[in-house]
């Protein structure tokens, strides 16, 4: 089987931070197997995963991606429209962008003149093709050698009586005959969503978990918290899992803090950082971290 790579390019959530150790740019995730690049989130560390597509990066050899987005909230599609592959003439690369329809919405208004150009405008004479496909919680969705699983996430934002429930979208992506990975993001779990989670993380070999928060006393805004991924961890110890999502707020010594505190002797829990590589080890059947 062709090498399997997981890279975390942005794993902060609201806004953009400086001088973190930890991670600095909003959320974006992928996995890379031959010549397909499979996103989780367009926030700004697209910019620096699209960079890695040009000739001489790392990630060379792709020639399709598939951008998976969770919800409308800008900070999960931000980075859309300075991706290197929507200014670099003619290089050959296929998107497709998929997200619920109130995300797939938002990014076209928010991309509509005068605000910027139009998404299909800035592919012309860039991209060889560009797709926009609606995702919808409980179906699967075949993908070039992978099958992407979706379900409901509980995130909203606001407060009563002004809080807006928003359609977001968790995700299990499976690649045939190699490892799968499950993403709930913008996600505040309750007793009503552990089946929910449950069901993502089941067969899975990698999660990574919303912890915008420390505490789970903190969770608020449809965000989970580094004590609830502990407890993720501890349910699925099979699987290994990422705390991500870091709240702006968050320093890094609160968010290693936290880690030491929650994840205590929970040896399959980790704190996702930016710019780290995992590589799928098919004999023992998870993701090494590489130096």
């Amino acid at each position: 089987m062709t090498a399997i790579r997981f890279h975390v390019w942005g794993c902060r959530g609201g806004r953009n931070t400086r001088g973190s150790r930890i991670g600095n740019s909003t959320s974006c995730y992928s996995l890379v197997t031959g010549e397909d690049l499979f996103v989780f989130d367009a926030g700004r560390g697209l910019v620096t995963a699209a960079e890695e597509v040009a000739p001489g990066g790392q990630l060379a050899d792709v020639k399709r991606v598939h951008v998976i987005i969770t919800h409308a909230h800008m900070d999960h599609w931000e980075g859309l429209k300075d991706a290197q592959w929507m200014w670099r003439r003619g290089n050959g690369v296929e998107l497709t962008v998929f997200a619920p329809n109130e995300a797939l919405t938002t990014i076209r208004a928010g991309h509509e003149p005068p605000a910027f150009v139009a998404l299909d405008v800035l592919a012309l004479g860039t991209l060889a093709k560009l797709s926009f496909v609606p995702t919808v919680a409980g179906t699967q969705v075949a993908l070039p050698g992978a099958t992407l699983t979706t379900a409901p996430l509980h995130h909203y934002s606001g407060i009563a009586p002004n809080r807006r429930f928003l359609e977001t979208v968790g995700y299990r992506l499976a690649i045939d005959g190699g490892p799968a990975i499950a993403y709930l993001c913008d996600h505040e779990p309750t007793a009503a969503t552990q089946p929910v989670e449950d069901a993502l993380l089941a067969d899975s070999q990698l999660a990574l978990v919303d912890a915008n928060y420390a505490r789970i006393a903190d969770h608020a805004f449809g965000h989970g918290s580094i004590e609830y991924a502990a407890q993720v961890a501890r349910r699925h110890t099979n699987v290994h899992v990422l705390a991500t999502h870091h709240g702006p707020m968050l320093s890094d010594r609160d968010i290693d803090d936290a880690h030491r505190t929650f994840g205590k002797g929970c040896a399959n829990l980790a704190v996702s950082t930016e710019h780290s590589e995992a590589r799928w080890n098919p004999a023992a059947r998870r993701f090494e971290p590489v130096p």
